[in-house]
C-alpha cells in the first residue's frame, strides 16, 4: 500500500472509531472528535500518519441528514443477524456508506478497505456480512460527488 493509501486507511480506521464512540455514547460529535484527537491522533505513531483532510471529510458527515441506520436496515435480509450484531459492525458500515456517498473513491476500493478494517475489529462471518451489505448499498445509494469518468 502506498504512503497515501496507508494514510487514508488509517483515517478510515480513525473515522470508524469516532463513529463507534458516537453510536455507544450518543455524545456530541465535537466532544468525541476532540477527545479522540487528544487521546490518539497526535500521540500514537500510527495516527500521526493519517490523512487529516480525508479524516475530517469522513467524520464531518457523521451527523449528516442521511439516516444511515435506515439505509442499513433497508438492506438487510429477513434472516440477517445484523440487528443483533456488534455495534462496531454497524459503525464500520456507516462510515463505508459515508464514503460511498460523499467521496470519489471507486466502489471496489471502498468495500475492500472496510472489509480489511472489519478483519481487524470483527473477523469471521462479520466480514462477509459487511462486504455483502456495502456491496448491496453501493448499488442503490446516489453518490453526491462527481465521479470522473473512466477511460
Amino acid at each position: 500500500m502506498s504512503d497515501g493509501g496507508m494514510a487514508k486507511h488509517i483515517s478510515r480506521i480513525a473515522a470508524v472509531q469516532v463513529m463507534y464512540q458516537k453510536d455507544v455514547t450518543n455524545a456530541d460529535l465535537e466532544f468525541i472528535i476532540n477527545n479522540f484527537v487528544e487521546q490518539y491522533a497526535y500521540e500514537e505513531e500510527e495516527y500521526k500518519k493519517m490523512h487529516r483532510g480525508f479524516f475530517k471529510r469522513l467524520i464531518s458527515r457523521i451527523d449528516t441528514d442521511i439516516d444511515l441506520d435506515e439505509i442499513i436496515n433497508n438492506n438487510l435480509n429477513s434472516d440477517n443477524k445484523m440487528k443483533t450484531a456488534p455495534l462496531i459492525m454497524k459503525s464500520i458500515i456507516k462510515v463505508g456508506i459515508i464514503e460511498i456517498i460523499f467521496e470519489r473513491t471507486v466502489i471496489p476500493v471502498i468495500i475492500n478497505e472496510y472489509v480489511e478494517i472489519a478483519k481487524k475489529f470483527v473477523g469471521g462471518g462479520g466480514v462477509k456480512v459487511i462486504n455483502a451489505i456495502l456491496d448491496k448499498i453501493s448499488r442503490q445509494v446516489e453518490r453526491r460527488c462527481q465521479i470522473p469518468t473512466e477511460m
